[in-house]
Formats: structure tokens, sequence, C-alpha cells
């Protein structure tokens, strides 16, 4: 075989591992806000897995602190857009965020707009407007442009993630 040969074999080859198949993603429905009523959404199932240190934003009740931002990370769908859009489309639904609680599993979990969500994540979990809105504003802090999630040491994680249905 030719040295030009393998080259091409080698050319194909990786064209065929790119054009294989990926598969699904898991999806898990979220009920959100979208200004006008709660809808359930489809996001793309992600480990929480938090990356590097990052503090503030601690959630507190009755003056005792429950738990405290420890990180947050830049993981989101594979459908998450950097474009300005998608990036208006989550400062809408940052800016729909009521001064209530949410929680998981429950009517509302967060607010939508467009295909941008951000809601609260985890077995149990809640989370005030206001720590919805300093976690957000902390995914951006860290350099993440669209999607990315707030972690806290009791295994809550506020996420920004593209969504469908809202």
């Amino acid at each position: 075989m030719h040295f030009s040969q393998i080259i091409q074999l080698s050319i194909v080859l990786a064209g065929l591992a790119c054009a294989a198949p990926q598969p699904n993603p898991v999806l898990e429905t979220v009920m959100v806000s979208n200004g006008d009523t709660t809808v359930a959404v489809q996001v793309e199932a992600l480990s929480p897995v938090g990356t590097g240190p990052f503090t503030g934003g601690e959630i507190i009740a009755r003056g005792e602190i429950l738990a405290r931002q420890d990180s947050v990370n830049c993981k989101g769908s594979s459908r998450c857009s950097n474009s300005q859009g998608f990036k208006d489309q989550c400062l809408r639904a940052k800016n729909k965020i009521e001064n209530t609680t949410y929680t998981t599993g429950g009517a509302a979990s967060g607010t939508c707009d467009g295909n941008c969500g951000l809601f609260v994540q985890g077995n149990g979990c809640s989370a005030s407007g206001d720590v919805m809105r300093s976690a957000y504003d902390a995914i951006r802090r860290n350099g993440c442009q669209a999607c990315g999630s707030a972690h806290w040491n009791n295994g809550c994680y506020i996420t920004v993630n593209f969504v469908t249905g809202c």
C-alpha cells in the first residue's frame, strides 16, 4: 500500500467515525414559568458535577447558613448556543424570576424564555428568587457564555440550559 493510499484510507475512516450516529440524550421534564403560565419543558439530563472552587451565594434560613455555593461549571446541552439571540433569551428568563421559592419537582422550578431555561435541580431542592438571580450572575461571572450550573455543597444546583417547550 502506498503512502497516499494510507492517507486516503485514514481520511475515509475518520469521516465514518464522525458520521456515526450519536446516542440520543436522556431528556428530563422540568416545570418552569414562561412569564404567562407554567409549562413542562424538556432538557438534556446532565451530570451535575462542579468544577473548580467558587465561593459565595449562601442559602440562608432564619439566619442560619443551610448551604454555600461552592462551584460553577459551564456544562449544558449539546444545543447550547453562544449566539447573542440565545444569550438574550437567557437574560429574559432571569428577568422573569419572581420573589418566590422555586422547588424541584414542584409546580415551578424556574423560568424560561424561548429555548433558555433557568431552574433548580437536585433532590428536594429549593431556592428563592434572589438566590436564582445570584446563581445566574455567578454562572456568567465564571465565564460561562451560554449554559452552566452553580452548585451548592448540599447537592442542589441552579442551571441555565437549552430547553424545548417554553
